[in-house]
């Protein structure tokens, strides 16, 4: 049997790390996000792809052998502009999402990365993967939860768009 997020995180993670962890997995359970093991590319490392109503909210991977200077990352799905262009967004959540945009370094999820207004702010060659969380501090927690809830909204109002249809 396959163990789950809680039990990976648990074993594989100390101290403040499995603390941020533990908390972020428990914030995608309650927003009802299904948790899927990579057994496609991935599927030699502790990587999970969380979907929301079948389509991709973000992606964490845990001591990536490739990586072995990150003990976990995430990275959300693509972000569209339209969605990150409040300008109300406090500003400390404004600083931890322009610090943690994914600059495209082409790893193949993107075709060498697009122009993006995030707040304001351009930014170029983001990553198909908006943002990009390594090793996670708890002042990333906020944005990495309004992440989430700003890719839930797209996906709810592009399935609504396409039922309109």
């Amino acid at each position: 049997m396959q163990k789950n997020m809680e039990e990976l995180i648990s074993e594989e993670l100390d101290g403040k790390d499995q603390m941020i962890a533990i908390e972020f997995v428990k914030f995608l359970r309650e927003n009802n996000l299904e948790f899927i093991r990579d057994e496609g590319y991935w599927k030699d490392k502790i990587y999970f792809i969380m979907k929301y109503n079948q389509e991709c909210v973000c992606f964490i991977a845990i001591q990536d052998p490739q990586e072995p200077h990150n003990r976990w990352t995430v990275w959300s799905e693509h972000i569209r502009s339209m969605y990150l262009k409040d300008q109300s967004v406090n500003n400390s959540l404004k600083q931890v999402g322009w610090k943690k945009v994914d600059e495209c370094c082409y790893c193949g999820a993107c075709e060498g990365g697009k122009s993006k207004l995030i707040f304001g702010r351009l930014f170029h060659a983001v990553c198909n993967c908006t943002f990009r969380f390594d090793n996670p501090q708890m002042e990333d927690l906020p944005f990495m939860e309004y992440m989430v809830k700003v890719r839930i909204k797209q996906i709810e109002e592009t399935k609504c768009l396409k039922n309109a249809l």
